[in-house]
């Protein structure tokens, strides 16, 4: 690797470019900017870690051509790399993500370099990936008629779904579920035990069936994508590190707390870091999606890795809130110093807890949180109706906890599918497509032409795979190339894709969106809050927007104010348990406790200006000198209001 010295004009330099006026890089961000080898990088909520990469691309954009025509490589979970390039590397964007470079999601990498390739080299075919149920329905299908072959796996199909059928709405949901775990064993759904041994029949029968459908259907289960990747590392180990290595001299993973076991190990094979410089960059401590009920452990970062600890977000005040939530209780330093803006306790009982929201709306007024186009969010962790105990919904009963969007509305469709490609699921948005062509057939009476009647989206993926499966596959992995997953590109992409599958359908030159009533095409309104509007909280004194959503929802957002509200789930709550970081008890055995210190550090770091946390009576009891520091208000000495 090249050992680079970067100049202070060429810092500055990369200041003015990306950094307000007369701001500066702290020195541990000025540490990773300067530092061109491979290295972790824990960095803390609102750290800049995007704007540092930024730097870092820009300084490398300088010093192109690489040495053999080597490029760089940009991973994340989502295409904010790409936009983020586009907005603030203007005059560097084009080079950055020509070739010989790599910028995109960590999915549509592996699917496009190495999943493909070795799928069609192994099969002679080309492959589609289909959604989990669509995939259970073939299963089902296969196993229903071939009982020589899949009997004992069947017998023990059949046998599960039996016990469990209150877990699931129909068999192939069930089968859905299935999967095999790292030790080859069968599982279903969250359940820690197998369903069935490594070495037993019916293990041996669910691989057989999987191939069965690889290479006579030429599909697979977008879930199973990773897997056939590490196999096909696995048999080419030395020649994959070699090629993808000497490629790429530089490569960048953001967010790698969030990347699974099997996303690490398939990377950790491609790059070789005494080779090309490896960064994988992230904060272990917001690894929320990886939930409790997951086996996948959490990323820490090698010895010797560099921290960015200094904060340009939120004020010393909910820095040192913050800090004892950090598993290596590094503590946290506001570039912005003392705010003189205390975080705030709300404190309540079951009688009060309705005044919890209007309190927040007060207390917005009183510190001059006036902006009525300010970001101001109400965040919790449980949303679940089916659970009891304290929830979002008992704060205020306009939350319902879904992002529930039409689907017999085009606008409907498109928005859940750029949520979907937005949090890197492209198997979901590929099944709101094909929901969205049967509905389009509908108003335009294109019903399936073996059967006389209104196809289904399992119908249609049968369809499609027949007269389109090379041209629906690309396109579907076309979406994971976009720079931006918002209404109107992703909208652009699917007329495209729809035009050209359904040429041949309609008479020549009609285009099937001809063929639909106006009031599916409505179009949207134009409202900065469209996309939540369900969960949208419009106070009475000036008009504020406040938005309810839950900390997975927020992740990677900044806020004016933030309210964290105290939710439970099985028999403890998110704050109690949290207790135990600030020094009352000790932690318990349940991982629920770490899984929680998470979610309250990402949903209270937030904020840039002001931090409230609505907590319960009997909480507040137990938490001692916890919340000595804070402003407290007191719901229940409240009179009649």
């Amino acid at each position: 690797m090249a050992e680079w010295r970067i100049s202070s004009a060429e810092i500055q330099a990369v200041e003015n470019l990306l950094l307000p006026d007369n701001c500066h890089f702290a020195d541990d961000a000025l540490q990773v900017i300067r530092c061109w080898d491979s290295i972790d990088v824990s960095a803390c909520p609102g750290s800049g870690k995007t704007t540092v990469l930024l730097a870092k691309l820009k300084l490398l954009a300088d010093r192109m051509p690489l040495k053999n025509g080597a490029g760089i490589c940009v991973l994340s979970h989502t295409n904010i790399a790409v936009n983020e390039i586009k907005s603030k590397l203007v005059g560097y964007a084009d080079k950055l993500m020509s070739y010989p470079n790599y910028i995109g999601t960590i999915q549509s990498f592996i699917d496009q370099f190495v999943t493909m390739p070795y799928l069609r080299q192994t099969v002679g075919r080309s492959v589609q990936l289909l959604d989990d149920r669509a995939y259970a329905q073939h299963m089902l299908h296969r196993m229903n008629t071939n009982g020589k072959v899949y009997g004992t796996l069947a017998y023990l199909v059949k046998s599960s779904y039996d016990n469990l059928k209150n877990m699931y709405a129909d068999q192939i949901e069930h089968v859905a579920a299935l999967y095999l775990g790292d030790n080859g064993a069968l599982y279903i759904g969250s359940q820690t035990r197998p369903l069935a041994g490594s070495q037993t029949p019916s293990v041996q029968q669910f691989n057989v069936l999987k191939d069965d459908l690889l290479r006579n259907e030429g599909i697979i289960r977008y879930r199973d994508a990773f897997q056939y990747a590490d196999t096909a590392i696995e048999e080419f180990t030395s020649q994959y590190t070699c090629l993808f290595s000497q490629r790429f001299q530089y490569v960048y993973v953001d967010e790698y707390q969030d990347c699974s076991e099997t996303q690490r190990k398939i990377l950790h094979k491609l790059f070789d870091p005494t080779t090309c410089a490896v960064t994988h960059i992230g904060d272990p401590d917001q690894a929320i999606y990886n939930s409790d009920k997951e086996q996948t452990i959490d990323w820490s970062p090698i010895e010797g890795f560099l921290s960015i600890t200094s904060t340009c977000r939120y004020s010393q005040e909910i820095a040192n809130i913050l800090s004892p939530l950090r598993r290596e209780k590094l503590t946290i330093k506001s570039a912005l110093g003392e705010g003189g803006l205390k975080p705030i306790l709300i404190i309540y009982d079951m009688n009060t807890i309705s005044l919890v929201l209007p309190e927040f709306v007060s207390i917005l007024e009183e510190h001059g949180l006036h902006d009525v186009d300010g970001i101001y969010k109400v965040v919790g962790a449980v949303k679940k109706e089916d659970l009891s105990g304290i929830k979002i919904s008992s704060y205020w009963d306009g939350f319902d906890g879904v992002k529930q969007h039409n689907e017999y509305k085009y606008w409907g469709i498109v928005d859940e599918i750029c949520t979907q490609l937005q949090q890197g699921k492209l198997y979901r948005a590929e099944s709101l497509i094909c929901k969205l062509i049967c509905r389009l057939f509908h108003y335009a009476g294109v019903n399936n032409a073996k059967t006389g009647r209104e196809h289904t989206p399992s119908s249609l993926r049968m369809t499609l795979k027949e007269r389109f499966n090379d041209i629906y596959a690309e396109h579907i992995l076309g979406l994971t190339q976009l720079a931006d997953y918002s209404r109107a590109p992703v909208s652009q992409a699917i007329h495209t894709m729809i035009d050209t599958l359904l040429t041949t359908t309609l008479p020549s030159g009609q285009s099937i969106f001809d063929s639909v009533p106006s009031h599916f095409m409505e179009e949207p309104r134009e409202s900065q809050n469209d996309r939540n509007d369900r969960n949208v909280f419009i106070e009475p004194i000036r008009g504020r927007h406040i938005q309810f959503d839950t900390v997975h929802g927020v992740k990677g957002e900044t806020h004016d104010a933030t309210l964290y509200l105290e939710t439970e789930k099985s028999r403890g709550s998110d704050i109690g348990r949290v207790l135990c970081y600030y020094g009352v008890g000790q932690p318990g055995a349940s991982s629920l406790y770490d899984y929680s210190r998470k979610i309250v550090y990402v949903g209270m770091s937030r904020p840039r200006k002001l931090l409230c946390v609505a907590i319960q009576e009997s909480t507040y009891a137990k938490s001692k000198n916890v919340f000595q520091s804070w402003d407290k208000i007191d719901l229940r000495a409240v009179d009649d209001r």
